[in-house]
């Protein structure tokens, strides 16, 4: 999340996000995906193809400068579900640039690793009022559920 004097500039969120996106979409470019189109609602961010099948990935971009080791997922935003409780993505994808990584893994997985570790919940974490909800998971302790790419 970025701030502005002090309070979340949600516009600064929007672009690294899509910035984050364009940069997966690269990368599985790259290791022979072709890309078929991006979605602009809460379903999924890109949808891509690799040898017939269609995958959906749900990307998320850590914007912070040092390695915290921590992950945040998103599951609830003013009163409804987001994040990883309204994704219909078939991945979800954790982009840490400032650690040249990517941290892959499959949404129903995701979602089962959430519900095995009751990880902390972070309340009133987004824009002021929108009542915004995160799991925070400690990377050390969900790594090897992920594929994790070094760049």
């Amino acid at each position: 999340m970025e701030f502005n004097n002090g309070q979340l500039d949600f516009k600064k969120d929007i672009k690294t996000g899509e910035e984050g996106e364009a940069f997966i979409r690269s990368f599985q470019e790259n290791l022979g995906f072709t890309f078929i189109h991006s979605c602009k609602n809460i379903s999924y961010d890109l949808k891509m193809s690799y040898k017939g099948q269609e995958y959906t990935y749900e990307i998320k971009t850590d914007t912070y400068a040092r390695d915290t080791g921590n992950m945040v997922i998103e599951f609830e935003c003013r009163g409804k579900a987001s994040g990883i409780n309204a994704t219909q993505a078939d991945y979800f994808t954790y982009f840490f640039p400032h650690l040249g990584e990517i941290w892959n893994i499959r949404c129903d997985r995701l979602r089962w690793l959430i519900n095995e570790t009751r990880p902390h919940i972070f309340e009133n974490a987004g824009d002021q009022g929108s009542g915004t909800k995160l799991y925070r998971l400690k990377k050390n302790e969900v790594r090897d559920y992920f594929k994790v790419h070094k760049l």
